[in-house]
């Protein structure tokens, strides 16, 4: 019988640090570098919540509600993170009246969250809307669902949104029960990103978005709007980012 010894104490080869292409990869494989490809929501405990078992809850529960109301989500990972808070004593109001520098003893407290990480849809669709003479909008409603994005509900005819291929994407998101969501407006983030410790999601205002799309009309200025693309979407616009923009988590 013959008996193999084996070292416990391996450590393994040396290391050595190469050179890696990034502008050319990145170019080739990600050749919209706007596109989100990946995107998280942190969700902060309530004041009264301990451990992590609720923030996970209500994370769930926001992306089961989003997916249900047609946005073409994908899930990816959730995880927990540590969140440090600074809590500051109050100032007395004798040490007001005698003009004194209060003691700011500040207390340092560490609380856990949860962070949920997915895919803005299967990919992303890049969009360029150009106004024409005589035209005094693009010709798209916006809305904000519930749990804060921004979607496109319906379009007008012989405008910026429909030469861009929007009224095709409204039919197909319709046939697929699915939303038209704008995942960014003019190379700006439009998906939410914080769940604060009173509930509160922290998204986009949807004003502020129809404000710059005034004012960029008022300048006859074009606009690239980037849509997550819904399951079995056609390409309308200019080509799919490819790569990781339309990496799925494995099965």
């Amino acid at each position: 019988m013959s008996r193999k010894v084996v070292n416990l104490d391996f450590k393994g080869f040396h290391q050595k640090a190469m050179k890696y292409d990034w502008k050319k990869k990145v170019g080739t494989n990600l050749p919209d570098n706007l596109c989100t490809v990946v995107s998280s929501v942190l969700f902060m405990p309530l004041a009264n919540e301990r451990g992590i078992e609720s923030p996970t809850v209500r994370a769930m529960a926001w992306f089961s509600a989003a997916v249900s109301s047609g946005i073409p989500l994908v899930f990816v990972n959730i995880q927990s993170e540590q969140i440090i808070t600074l809590t500051r004593n109050n100032v007395t109001s004798k040490e007001l009246t005698w003009g004194k520098q209060p003691n700011s003893n500040t207390a340092v407290n560490v609380v856990q969250g949860i962070r949920l990480w997915f895919l803005p849809g299967v990919a992303e669709e890049t969009l360029e809307l150009f106004p024409q003479s005589g035209e005094t909008r693009y010709g798209m409603d916006i809305r904000q669902t519930d749990e804060g994005f921004i979607c496109i509900y319906s379009v007008s005819k012989g405008t910026a949104a429909e030469r861009a291929g929007l009224s095709q994407l409204l039919e197909q998101a319709s046939r697929t029960r699915n939303l038209v969501v704008m995942s960014r407006l003019q190379g700006k983030i439009l998906i939410p990103s914080t769940v604060d410790s009173e509930g509160l999601i922290h998204c986009c205002d949807n004003a502020d978005i129809k404000e710059t799309l005034i004012a960029a009309m008022e300048r006859m200025d074009s606009i690239q709007l980037h849509i997550m693309s819904c399951p079995n979407q056609g390409n309308i616009g200019t080509p799919l980012a490819t790569g990781a923009a339309i990496l799925r988590p494995p099965n």
